[in-house]
């Protein structure tokens, strides 16, 4: 059956084209209350559906807005995108979702994909693995989606362009190394090694230097990356070290994972494996997902505010005006003066969750 027209809902309301486009599509001319309210019950009645593009030429904006996450199956970027989902849906925009697995020319092709959709804003959650010949194409994408109005904002790593959410990842790896120590812990292990990603370097690296201020090299450094699979990898070489060292440890070995994800992996797989956690190994991981609670024992780990993170993302989506409307709101007269101005940043802090993964009971 063909689809209702919307000369079909003019002539059943008794209204000229124009006027049916301008209630239905959104335009800022829009006629009487009740001439509205009678198009309106007509499109419902024959159950009309609002071409799209015509939608957004009469706004002069698509409602759409481009998410771009690494792994959906990631909790934590499967928490945020579900936080993004349920604020730009409350706003009567829709999200267009895709997913990466950091790899930068797959990023690009979906961010040229999601720019072809004519979509207002994207929101890039994390980001692709930097040092690679393709990353000034992609700087140059953003930058020109930027200028000619679009919004860009980042969640987790800097882009270099429009407006980017980063948590303190140093600092707060840092914290949650010195209260490990405080609790008692003097072995360590830690994932060193992804490279082209400066938020897991960040992490690492404050974790290192708090062991190092107290005097303390880390036991292990293991390469894997920071999946489900990267924590299996963990596990392994773990188990290795194990059988390799002295039998006779008072303490387990503390192993830093600078990703939940892996860490859930690595601390499943260990268990699998007849491991005691944390009897033998005690592992911690960074982001605070839902799943972390869910662990058996529950994940030692950095809480970031997610869905906070989330919900301010939205706000810079919304708060910006349309493509060729208003005036942006830090003052400057022009969407290309915006885009001229410079990235911006604010940085988050997350908590220290010292959990049962990491218990030492009456050790210490």
């Amino acid at each position: 059956m063909p689809a209702v027209r919307l000369s079909d809902v003019a002539k059943d309301a008794g209204v000229s084209l124009a006027t049916a486009s301008r209630v239905l599509n959104g335009s800022s001319r829009v006629p009487g209350k009740a001439v509205a309210e009678k198009v309106k019950a007509s499109a419902a009645k024959l159950g009309y559906v609002p071409n799209a593009q015509a939608q957004a030429l009469a706004r002069s904006r698509s409602g759409l807005i481009g998410l771009v996450v690494h792994d959906i199956a990631d909790p934590y970027f499967a928490t945020i995108a579900r936080e993004i989902q349920q604020q730009v849906f409350a706003s009567q925009s829709q999200v267009l979702l895709t997913q990466t697995d950091r790899e930068i020319d797959t990023e690009i092709r979906a961010l040229r994909s999601l720019i072809a959709q004519q979509v207002d804003a994207l929101v890039l959650v994390g980001s692709h693995r930097y040092g690679n010949d393709s990353d000034a194409a992609l700087r140059t994408l953003l930058e020109g989606f930027a200028r000619h109005g679009g919004r860009v904002v980042g969640v987790g790593q800097s882009l270099g362009v429009g407006r980017t959410i980063v948590p303190d990842n140093a600092a707060a790896a840092h914290e949650l190394a010195t209260a490990l120590i405080v609790e008692g812990h003097r072995r360590f292990a830690v994932v060193q090694g992804i490279a082209g990603i400066p938020s897991a370097a960040d992490r690492t690296g404050g974790y290192i230097a708090a062991l190092t201020e107290a005097g303390i090299e880390p036991e292990l450094s293991v390469e894997a990356d920071l999946t489900r699979a990267g924590g299996y990898r963990l596990a392994t070489r773990i188990q290795e070290h194990l059988a390799g060292a002295p039998a006779a440890e008072d303490l387990p070995l503390c192993v830093f994972a600078p990703a939940d994800v892996m860490a859930l992996g690595a601390l499943g797989e260990l268990r699998r494996h007849g491991i005691e956690v944390p009897g033998q190994v005690a592992v911690a991981g960074f982001g605070g997902v839902p799943d972390a609670a869910d662990a058996n024992p529950i994940l030692t780990t950095i809480a970031l505010p997610l869905q906070d993170m989330a919900r301010q993302a939205v706000e810079w989506v919304l708060e910006q005006p349309p493509k060729g409307e208003g005036v942006p709101v830090d003052g400057s007269s022009s969407a290309e003066e915006l885009a001229e101005a410079g990235p911006s940043e604010i940085h988050v802090r997350g908590d220290v969750l010292l959990r049962g993964s990491t218990a030492l009971g009456d050790v210490g």
